[in-house]
């Protein structure tokens, strides 16, 4: 009987302090931390506008589309590393940026010839086949960088250039990096050898 008392007792106790403690937390004042807001609107994720982030994919398919995703993602953050060095102001401005210069045709006459800075711009490619598994992936690379901010490390932020290895166009500015079939350069000037001095 003695033990029963007890344990009754203890329930009793656990009911009553149960209650009181509910009764003390919906009545008292709860002070939030501003900077746990503040921390959770920071991860709220980046508004890209679907018209980048098509531009975006869409140099990705045609440049990289053959390339694993770390030449996919080298190449979106060369035109992220752009629009940073100010090459455009977006995505779009950068991947369509072209300059027209005036050369002798085989003719002896002056003609203008538009140089773009993707190939496929210049080459007028039509739109990809956008349920294609190859413009899927470019497309989640795309939102990846743009949109996560992903694949940061893959080339330095001085990465502004890159061209297939097929192509030797003689630049001047120093290797950053190979990754599939594509090197990357940085604008800095390449170090001439001794041999090159000479």
């Amino acid at each position: 009987m003695k033990e029963n008392l007890l344990k009754i007792s203890k329930l009793a106790t656990g009911v009553l302090v149960l209650i009181c403690g509910l009764f003390l937390t919906s009545s008292m004042k709860v002070d939030v931390n501003p900077e746990i807001i503040v921390q959770a609107q920071n991860e709220v994720k980046k508004v890209v506008d679907p018209k980048q982030l098509a531009c975006m994919a869409k140099n990705i398919f045609y440049e990289a589309g053959g390339e694993p995703i770390l030449g996919q993602a080298a190449v979106a953050r060369v035109v992220m590393n752009r629009v940073q060095h100010g090459f455009g102001k977006n995505p779009c401005a950068v991947v369509y940026q072209a300059t027209h210069h005036e050369k002798v045709n085989n003719e002896g006459l002056i003609e203008r010839v538009k140089l773009c800075q993707f190939s496929w711009v210049c080459e007028g490619k039509t739109e990809p086949n956008k349920n294609s598994q190859r413009y899927k992936q470019a497309q989640q690379v795309a939102y990846e960088v743009m949109v996560n901010d992903e694949y940061k490390d893959v080339v330095p932020k001085s990465a502004l250039f890159f061209h297939n290895v097929h192509v030797d166009p003689m630049w001047p500015y120093r290797q950053v990096k190979k990754i599939g079939n594509h090197i990357f350069y940085s604008k800095q000037k390449k170090q001439k050898t001794k041999l090159e001095d000479a």
